[in-house]
């Protein structure tokens, strides 16, 4: 006797779904405030994440009522709430990456006078998580939580060359489908050769004009997947010859002092309790 097909819950099925769109509308909506969580408007948030305005302001209504979000009466705007924050924190709070690289990564900035950033991978963008500045790097545009485009920058193309060439080539297939105007195959097959051969990568004006970056990733333990370590500087006292021959070694050095320091204990902050 041939078994039954179990029936299908149409309606609920269909409930389901409803609410998981709902949910991934939220979470675009949420998105829309990063990296500076500056007020926005209705119109604004929908222009950003192209939802139409009418879901818009039922989003924003119930990411309200929910503390996601703070209302400004005065501006009629919304900017993240303490709920959506504790988010991040907790995500942080789970990982000591801030606490232990920031030191040794602002040392490395001030010696070299360059940025140096501590990034992940989200989408079709890398994210800063920490970014440290020497003197001379001031005019280079990454703050924390800057978001950028995953093809143009070092640290993107070593992120995608790092990966089993198979699940690069879905990648591939991801980044032309977001960055249809260019084609980024042959600047992702040498950053990967770049990467076989000394485990770094390097861009030169890509991201901005006369900038040099290159980047590694680096494999922090009880991480929640790799880290990408990059930094960036004037082209003009970075030329490709000095990064390959000077920089990038120095780099790698770095990155196994912090794959090191990721295996010891993890520090405590210091708090002081009020009196």
């Amino acid at each position: 006797m041939r078994a039954s097909s179990p029936e299908i819950d149409t309606e609920n099925t269909a409930a389901n779904t409803d609410v998981v769109r709902v949910l991934s509308r939220g979470l675009v909506l949420l998105k829309a405030f990063c990296p500076r969580n500056a007020p926005l408007t209705n119109s604004e948030l929908s222009e950003a994440t192209g939802l139409p305005k009418p879901t818009v302001s039922r989003l924003t209504a119930t990411l309200m009522r929910l503390g996601y979000l703070d209302y400004l009466p005065g501006k009629t705007q919304y900017r993240l709430g303490n709920a959506a924050l504790s988010l991040g924190f907790g995500t942080l709070s789970t990982l000591d990456v801030r606490l232990r690289a920031r030191e040794r990564m602002q040392r490395f900035a001030d010696e070299e006078d360059l940025l140096v950033v501590l990034s992940v991978r989200d989408g079709m963008v890398m994210v800063c998580q920490v970014v440290c500045r020497g003197r001379g790097a001031l005019t280079v545009r990454l703050e924390v939580g800057s978001r950028v485009a995953l093809p143009f920058a070092a640290m993107g193309r070593a992120w995608a060359a790092s990966l089993d060439p198979s699940v690069r080539a879905t990648v591939l297939s991801e980044i032309s489908q977001h960055f249809p105007e260019q084609d980024f195959q042959l600047e992702m097959e040498e950053a990967a050769a770049q990467i076989r051969k000394s485990g770094f990568c390097m861009t030169v004006s890509e991201l901005e004009p006369d900038l040099m970056g290159a980047a590694t990733v680096i494999n922090l333990a009880r991480a929640q997947g790799p880290y990408v370590l990059g930094c960036a500087g004037p082209a003009f006292r970075y030329p490709r010859e000095r990064c390959e021959a000077e920089l990038g070694p120095k780099m790698m050095a770095l990155r196994r002092q912090l794959e090191e320091d990721a295996l010891g204990p993890v520090p405590t902050p210091h708090i002081v309790e009020p009196a």
